[in-house]
């Protein structure tokens, strides 16, 4: 069960699930929809900067499959639109989207560590003189993760802590990304798990300027039943330099097979 619980903690980063692996032949579809505005940045020198707004709105789906006890398959997509300043960006096909695969290396005494590794294709959206001339699929993107877990008893409520260092390598143009993600869960009641989250991206060497930004997140998950789950949250961009500071809401459902 706590593997469930961990690999439904999406956000809305890039972080995939937690370091436990799904039991052989079980699997889960979440399907995670996502608002966010902004109306300023983390300037240069991590300054807040007025900006002219942005918004957008994203549907995205993860799959996950345990092949063996200790290795799950996943996959994801997403779906969605922005607007930045006067210019849309309707994305009405798949935008994102991407391959992996995660190891189990060590369990014991509620500790677990595991790698995983995934592939990804994005879709850049180019800028022309009239608009938004047209997306086209980026080159490959390789991300391989180290994940470690614990699961352990806070009074008398069970609770787990993930913790998650990757590198994301770009095969083509732009810079490579650092990803370090954690996740505090504890639940109070059999049914509600309260989530506490944080996702930092860091760009790693390329042309342009360097960027950051580090979000915080929360939510609530609401177990429906044995299969079905609901999620709700909010989240926001916390620090930063060359970086939206978002504002967003979450909400998922989740389901177990």
């Amino acid at each position: 069960m706590l593997a469930l619980i961990l690999a439904a903690a999406t956000a809305p980063t890039d972080a995939l699930g937690g370091a436990w692996t799904l039991p052989k032949g079980t699997g889960q579809a979440i399907v995670t929809g996502l608002y966010s505005t902004a109306d300023s940045i983390f300037d240069a020198q991590a300054n807040v900067a007025e900006r002219p707004d942005f918004e957008k709105g994203t549907v995205s789906l993860l799959l996950e499959y345990g092949l063996t006890d200790r290795l799950t398959l996943l996959g994801t997509g997403e779906f969605g639109g922005e607007r930045d300043g006067d210019l849309p960006a309707a994305r009405p096909a798949l935008f994102d989207a991407s391959l992996g695969a995660r190891l189990a290396l060590f369990e014991d005494n509620g500790i677990v560590v595991s790698g995983q590794l995934s592939g990804r294709l994005e879709r850049a959206q180019a800028v022309g003189d009239e608009g938004f001339a047209g997306l086209d699929w980026t080159a490959p993107q390789i991300e391989p993760r180290l994940l470690a877990g614990y699961g352990f008893s806070l009074g008398d409520y069970p609770a787990f802590v993930d913790t998650q260092a990757g590198y994301r390598l770009a095969l083509g143009d732009g810079p490579d990304e650092i990803k370090l993600d954690v996740t505090f869960g504890i639940r109070p009641w059999d049914d509600i798990l309260l989530l506490a989250q944080g996702f930092s991206t860091i760009s790693a060497g390329g042309d342009g300027d360097s960027y950051a930004y580090h979000k915080a997140q929360g939510s609530l998950v609401y177990d429906l039943n044995e299969r079905w789950s609901l999620q709700a949250g909010a989240f926001a961009t916390v620090a930063g330099h060359n970086a939206l500071r978002e504002r967003g809401l979450i909400s998922a459902v989740w389901y177990r097979f």
